[in-house]
């Protein structure tokens, strides 16, 4: 009678529901893995990430339904998982893109804005770790509040950010140590190739931060279908600007064009901070430039806000002919913000990325796969799941129910690990019951 009704509890819960959207979720990633226990294991990892919130191997385990195996069993296989060399984790990499195929397939918007973008993970107690290398982190910051140095690892991921679900379209855990790395520059390269190669037929807008204010990023990002949109950091560079009095190209300080520039256009525009929407006023201008030995004709678009105070200078492969054009490329720069969402919820609340306890660069970047995949996870719940299931989770997982609450991912993630592991201790309990008669007294 107790295992009956522990089942029926178990069958009121969303388990099912959740193991059978996670396996279709992540189709496309098993689909290429050469054997199905190995599809099998994808599938285990994920839902556990999920479940406790971790990649530690070890606390993985407690997650996984007692019916099916112990512990240490769901651990070992994750661990020959790891090491299997019938695959390596390019397999897992091209599985995500598949994924982000997928999303765009379904979303089908007019053109695709891709974020690149760099992050350093840190792992403050590691010394002896293969590759591992000193990286620079600015969260949190020194005393001073300025960057400081740490033990870790570089990664970079490339992710469409202007569908509903975000879609990995490159991603790579590497090492400065290693032989196969090069410079981060030929990774950033590789991301525009390989998004290129997952998009063949689409046309895509990159965007960069400072970071990819460089010149041969440009060459990189300009091909056939390709635009960039990328944050100009060096304003002091020469460049060359249109005279159309005289009809000639004149050299002139970056800065000084920058400064001088009229507004064109005014709008106001919304910004989501700290919980709460802000109307601010945009004045933008623009006005065309090449740089110095090139032929390539590149925009220029200053952007003031009157919230933050200060100029957003963008340089783009994007002729702007109207106010039209401006305010979108303006818009599309706004979206990249939403990748620095997605590092935040890999990495500190959320599904804790850093505290990869493997030994090898190549286990963590197959780990890394499968903790992108799992938050990939949570964002696609929030967008297909019926609104009240999504609630129902997010009650579950801690939300308030006040007009203040965030119904971001951290709070259903919460949901999804409570049903998760409630099904998991309900099976234990199924099968090795609490000895409660050793408590008895008199």
């Amino acid at each position: 009678m107790l295992n009956i009704a522990l089942s029926e509890t178990i069958a009121k819960l969303p388990y099912e529901e959740l193991r059978t959207s996670i396996r279709d979720y992540l189709e496309p990633m098993t689909a290429i893995l050469p054997e199905k226990r190995l599809r099998e294991v994808v599938n285990l990892c994920v839902q556990n990430i999920l479940a406790t919130e971790t990649p530690v191997i070890a606390a993985m385990s407690r997650g996984v339904s007692k019916v099916e195996a112990d512990c240490w069993a769901a651990a070992k296989r994750v661990y020959r998982f790891l090491e299997n060399e019938r695959f390596n984790h390019h397999h897992l990499y091209k599985g995500l893109y598949r994924i982000a195929q997928r999303t765009v397939r379904e979303e089908d918007p007019g053109y695709v804005v891709v974020a690149i973008d760099p992050v350093n993970f840190e792992k403050p107690y590691t010394h002896k770790l293969e590759g591992v290398s000193t990286v620079s982190k600015s969260t949190p910051p020194d005393l001073d509040g300025e960057k400081r140095l740490a033990k870790g690892y570089p990664a970079i991921t490339a992710s469409v950010v202007n569908t509903r679900v975000p879609g990995i379209c490159y991603a790579n855990w590497f090492s400065y140590q290693t032989a196969d790395f090069i410079s981060q520059n030929r990774e950033i390269q590789r991301a525009i190739r390989t998004t290129r190669w997952v998009f063949p037929d689409r046309r895509i807008r990159f965007v960069m931060d400072s970071g990819g204010d460089d010149q041969k990023v440009f060459a990189w990002m300009n091909r056939p279908n390709c635009e960039f949109i990328i944050v100009a950091s060096h304003l002091e560079r020469l460049v060359e600007v249109y005279n159309d009095r005289l009809d000639r190209w004149e050299t002139e300080h970056l800065r000084d064009l920058v400064d001088c520039v009229p507004w064109v256009t005014s709008y106001q525009a919304v910004f989501h901070h700290a919980g709460k929407n802000h109307l601010a006023t945009i004045q933008a201008g623009w006005f065309t430039i090449r740089l110095p030995g090139t032929h390539q004709p590149l925009s220029v678009l200053v952007a003031h806000n009157d919230l933050e105070n200060r100029n957003a200078v963008l340089i783009t492969n994007v002729s702007i002919l109207s106010e039209t054009i401006a305010i979108q490329i303006y818009a599309d720069w706004r979206l990249r913000g939403k990748i620095e969402h997605g590092y935040r919820f890999d990495q500190e609340q959320g599904l804790d990325v850093e505290d990869l306890r493997v030994q090898t660069v190549e286990r963590m970047r197959r780990l890394f796969a499968l903790v992108l995949a799992a938050a990939q996870f949570v964002f696609h719940l929030m967008q297909h799941w019926p609104p009240k299931a999504v609630y129902w989770l997010r009650r579950l997982g801690g939300k308030l129910g006040l007009k203040s609450d965030r119904d971001g991912p951290y709070w259903l993630l919460r949901g999804i690990s409570a049903v998760l592991l409630t099904a998991a201790t309900l099976s234990f309990v199924a099968i090795s019951p609490f000895p409660h008669d050793l408590f008895l007294h008199g």
